[in-house]
Order: C-alpha cells, then structure tokens, then sequence
C-alpha cells in the first residue's frame, strides 16, 4: 500500500474518530455553546462580589510556594482573578477544538478531555469552593445541589440541541415523532430552556448560596416545558 493512500485512510480514520468523540459541532452551535460556557465560567464572580466585604484581604491557600512560603494570593484573585483565568482557558478550549475541527483532525488529549464544558464545571465548583472556603464556609449540600443541577441542564440543554432521532438521549414524544420538523424544533426549544434555566439556576446559588423554592420550580419548568411545545408545534403543522 502506498504512503499516499495509507495517508488517507489515516486521515478518513481520524475524522471518524472526530464525529465519535462529539467534539466536533456545527458553527452556530460553537457559536452558542462559547458564549453559555463563558457566562457559567464568570458566574462565581457573582458569589465574589456578595461575599466581598468578607473576603480577606490576603487569601491564605494552604499550599507552599517554590521559595518556601506560603503561597498566599490577595482577594480580588479568589474573587475574580480565578474565574476570569477560567474564562480565558475556556475561550482557548473551544478555539482549539475549532482548529482541529476546521482542520479535519482529531483533537488532541488535553482537549478531548476537557472539553467544552470541563473549565465551567471547575469554574462554578472549584472556584466557588476556593471563595466559601475564604470566608470560612464550605461547598455545603444546599449550594451544591443547584449548581449540580444547573450544570446538568446545560449539558442535557446543549445535548439535545440538535440531536438526532437515533440519539440515547432525547425527546421522544409521541408528538415529536410525528414530523422532523416537530422533531428539530421541540429538541432546539429545549435544549434553549435548559441552558438558559442552568444558568439562572447557577446565578441564584451564588446569589444565595443555598437551595430554594424557586430553583425547585425552575427545574421543573424546564422539564415539563417541552412537552406542550411538542404538541403545540404539532397541532400547528397539521
């Protein structure tokens, strides 16, 4: 076999390899998914900014710096410093998978194991742990379940998106499998609430730093939701 046609079958391989990791999506949805990934990534500064005045002017880490002393950063770091750092990281995340996508290769595996979501998932827990923790709190139960929540919606919301019907996870209506375009526009709709909804979800535990009546409703909005838009939008383009 030639080098050429062995070149090929590489490449034919790598952008199989590209589609069954999930990587690689269309530009409207980089587009979309980018600037969600970038808000939830800046929602800790919310609980930065409540918990300013409370925060200590120089946070103590626990962790020794290379001269021997402790690796202490100041308080608009924790605050805002972090956050923003995982903003930047997140925006050069997506520029690589871009590039590889653009590119037809598969991504390297830094960047297949973080991801698109990998720096907000460490954005909204670690960094939102490293501000509590100044203050003297802790990543309790009732501030972690509605960022867990809220992140999960974002990850089912940019899931569904644009799945196919063949997807494990998706909206099967009766009434969404009635057409494709009820299909498309049902699983765009949701995959809108649910991202939107993780968000605000997100922005209210930071707020409030606790679980409420309100987070529990707006979970439930989000998931019944879809169903009567399924059957409107049917009834509709009958």
């Amino acid at each position: 076999m030639s080098n050429k046609k062995k070149a090929m079958m590489n490449r034919d391989m790598e952008k199989q390899a590209a589609e069954l990791l999930g990587k690689h999506v269309s530009k409207e949805k980089g587009r979309i998914l980018l600037v969600v990934t970038l808000i939830a990534c800046a929602l800790p500064m919310i609980l930065g900014a409540r918990l300013w005045g409370t925060i200590p002017a120089t946070v103590h880490t626990g962790l020794i710096g290379t001269d021997g002393s402790d690796d202490s950063i100041p308080r608009v770091m924790v605050a805002f410093g972090l956050p923003a750092l995982m903003c930047l990281l997140d925006l050069i995340a997506h520029f690589m998978l871009a590039w590889n996508q653009k590119q037809k290769t598969v991504p390297p595996g830094p960047s297949r194991l973080v991801g698109r979501w990998g720096f907000p998932i460490i954005s909204v827990l670690f960094c939102s742990g490293m501000i509590l923790e100044a203050v003297g709190e802790t990543l309790s139960l009732p501030f972690m379940t509605p960022c867990i929540v809220g992140l999960a919606l974002l990850l089912l919301g940019s899931h569904v998106w644009d799945c196919k019907k063949d997807a494990k996870i998706a909206l099967r209506f009766s009434y969404t499998e009635s057409s494709e375009a009820v299909w498309k526009s049902t699983n765009r709709f949701a995959g809108w609430l649910w991202m939107i909804g993780g968000l605000v979800i997100i922005a209210g535990a930071m707020l409030t730093s606790s679980s409420t009546w309100i987070t529990a409703i707006l979970v439930v909005i989000c998931l019944v939701a879809p169903l009567p838009y399924a059957k409107q939008q049917a009834s509709h383009l009958s």
